[in-house]
């Protein structure tokens, strides 16, 4: 821990630079890794934008905090996820304010970077996005100029909205399941009312209607499940959205915690984190490796301890010992494992001579056979064994 370390200190550009960066330290580390994430998977057609957060409570000067989230404090990186199995396409650390002022269209310029980096550009991609990054003006711009469709919820408040339908009550949507809808060019607008209203504007869908099920209290006071009309849109947000919170999700389960004081190795650490989900998700769709007739596909615990085991290799020793350690050292022939072989020239059984020196046996024999480890001519198989496994064998 105390020699990680990824970059040049004596070589980094220092504050009024004009290649002065904030992340410097872990640059060339973050394009390493997220080349990777590009190169070894095309994700499906439904992607979707959003935040994660690196858990930081040291002094850092672009740190966040988002009381929203489970992780309040923190480091904001944004990311781009497959919809249905969460592999992360590219991540990217948010570095804050620009000297001290607020970047303008800061929502925008994330999403058209993570496609771009991601090198889903020009394809018919779907991308899924919340509030916080939905616009139309950024919905036209890439539909029309990145050959990209969108779909999200939208705050009421953005420019060139129908404000007839884009309020806090608007007309014709009272009860549970009313719905409006607008349309400009590829945009389209609705506000259905669920228990309270969503507003979602999309250039994927059209005005479709579909149901979902809810539980409705009826007169006597007792829920009943009703079907209850539902824009296609906003169903097929609620099912792709959550692509980046899958993710996530999944790298909180086994994350490595260990303590720091230096935030490049919490985002090394959480990085890594991320590319073993990725290699998960990689796994269960790779033809070699999938579950025979009756049997379930392999769980990312499972999967974890595969490249713990892996990644450790030959490096561990015997049977651990639980409890206060002992001041008499072990022998090592009874803890290590030791194989028979040959020396060539015969000589006493180390066993029997012993056995026969403090009257335990009558007979002793030679043997060309022992323990090259230990150096011991043994008699197999009844020596060897004994040597090994008895602490006082004479």
């Amino acid at each position: 821990m105390r020699y990680i370390h990824f970059s040049n200190s004596e070589q980094a550009p220092q504050p009024g630079d004009p290649n002065y960066s904030k992340l410097y330290k872990i640059e060339s580390l973050m394009n390493m890794f997220t080349d990777s994430m590009v190169n070894q998977y095309i994700p499906k057609r439904q992607l979707s934008v959003d935040e994660v957060m690196v858990p930081w409570k040291g002094r850092l000067s672009f740190k966040q905090y988002m009381p929203a989230k489970p992780t309040k404090w923190g480091i904001k990186m944004w990311a781009i996820a497959e919809a249905n199995t969460g592999y992360v396409s590219f991540c990217q650390v948010y570095s804050g304010r620009i000297n001290g002022v607020a970047a303008h269209g800061l929502a925008n310029r994330v999403v058209k970077n993570c496609i771009e980096k991601a090198n889903v550009i020009g394809q018919g991609y779907h991308i899924y996005m919340d509030n916080y990054f939905t616009s139309p003006t950024l919905f036209t711009d890439l539909f029309e100029h990145f050959n990209t469709a969108a779909c999200g919820t939208v705050r009421i408040n953005r420019r060139e909205l129908p404000k007839d339908i884009m309020k806090k009550n608007p007309e014709g949507v009272t009860n549970r399941g009313d719905m409006q809808f607008r349309q400009k060019d590829a945009v389209a607008a609705v506000v259905w009312k669920d228990k309270k209203n969503v507003n979602l504007i999309s250039s994927i869908h059209d005005f479709s209607v579909g149901a979902v099920q809810r539980n409705v209290q009826q007169a006597d006071g007792i829920f009943q499940r009703q079907e209850i009309p539902c824009p296609q849109m906003i169903s097929d947000y609620t099912q792709y959205m959550g692509g980046v919170d899958r993710a996530d999700q999944y790298i909180q389960y086994y994350v490595f915690q260990h303590k720091t004081l230096k935030w490049p190795k919490r985002i090394f650490f959480t990085m890594i984190e991320m590319l073993k989900f990725n290699a998960f998700r990689l796994f269960l769709a790779s033809p070699h490796h999938q579950p025979g007739p009756g049997k379930r596909p392999s769980t990312f615990l499972k999967f974890s301890k595969g490249v713990a085991a892996g990644l450790i290799g030959g490096y561990t020793g015997g049977s651990v010992r639980k409890g206060r350690p002992s001041l008499v050292p072990v022998d090592d022939r009874l803890t290590q494992r030791h194989l028979p072989g040959s020396f060539g020239n015969k000589s006493w059984c180390h066993v029997c001579h012993m056995r026969v020196k403090n009257n335990q046996q009558d007979t002793r024999r030679q043997t060309k056979y022992g323990c090259l480890d230990c150096g011991k001519h043994l008699c197999l198989p009844e020596c060897f064994t004994v040597f090994h496994s008895v602490k006082s064998y004479c």
